[in-house]
């Protein structure tokens, strides 16, 4: 029986985001859009499960440090095409944006909080992100097999090239919100805070309380909204964002609908 959920031993918030409701009475295919966590600790049942999938294309939305902290356990075993970050040698040593932003925080619930809000007001028009959903989106209308989305925890910058990839969908908005949220209950806070605040000491060498925790690694409906009011009081709408930053014009919307509608 198909689930949107898939339950994996050490991959986190691993989800097919297909199968939603669209407009014109139709519905996104199911088992063609996947979204995750990394999979820096995937087991070797995780990987048989994964590569079950039909996933042809992964796009990993980590800045180059994270990946070279974290590599995902496939590589070498599944034969993904990979959309990541590329450039010149050296350009992107040092860490992620965000990690940095973190490092000024005061860690308290409210600074997560605004931390988040904040970001996701940024990370459409971050070039590295305009960079990788512009190939995300020119895989998606052309690449045959299922497509892979992850970043760090797959709810962020994830959720966003989640979020885009409904709208070009026509999916309903009360759909791509209850998509968006499910994060909270994909992601099992009871066996992986200890391990996030562990990390987060080692990398910070501070303390976190448990609330600013699910603060952080949560999601609410107003970060995602705050995204999209950036996009349009930047863009105008999501619609020419889509086309003017991402080359997501009508010609290529209506190739990717064609191939994901059921």
């Amino acid at each position: 029986m198909w689930s949107r959920v898939l339950k994996l031993d050490a991959v986190d918030n691993f989800r097919d985001f297909g199968g939603w409701r669209a407009a014109g009475g139709t519905r996104v295919s199911c088992g063609r859009l996947f979204r995750s966590a990394h999979h820096a600790q995937a087991t070797a049942a995780d990987l048989d499960r994964i590569g079950a999938l039909s996933i042809a294309t992964v796009t990993d939305l980590r800045h180059p440090s994270e990946q070279r902290k974290e590599p995902s356990a496939w590589i070498g075993t599944l034969p993904f095409d990979l959309i990541e970050e590329a450039g010149e040698a050296g350009r992107h040593e040092g860490e992620a944006p965000h990690m940095m932003a973190l490092r000024n925080s005061d860690f308290g619930y409210d600074a997560m909080r605004a931390f988040l809000t904040a970001h996701y007001g940024e990370m459409p028009y971050d070039p590295r992100h305009v960079a990788l959903f512009r190939r995300y989106f020119e895989a998606l209308a052309s690449r045959d097999g299922a497509m892979l989305i992850h970043c760090a925890a797959g709810k962020d910058r994830t959720g966003i090239l989640a979020g885009l990839t409904h709208h070009v969908l026509a999916v309903h908005p009360d759909d791509a919100m209850e998509d968006y949220l499910l994060s909270n209950d994909a992601f099992d806070f009871s066996e992986r805070l200890p391990q996030v605040r562990q990390s987060m000491t080692r990398i910070y060498s501070r303390d976190i309380s448990d609330e600013a925790l699910r603060a952080l690694l949560g999601v609410i409906p107003d970060y995602i909204a705050n995204c999209w009011a950036a996009i349009t009081a930047r863009s105008g709408s999501i619609d020419a964002y889509l086309n003017d930053m991402l080359g997501v014009d009508e010609t290529k919307r209506l190739r990717i609908r064609e191939r994901l509608y059921q």
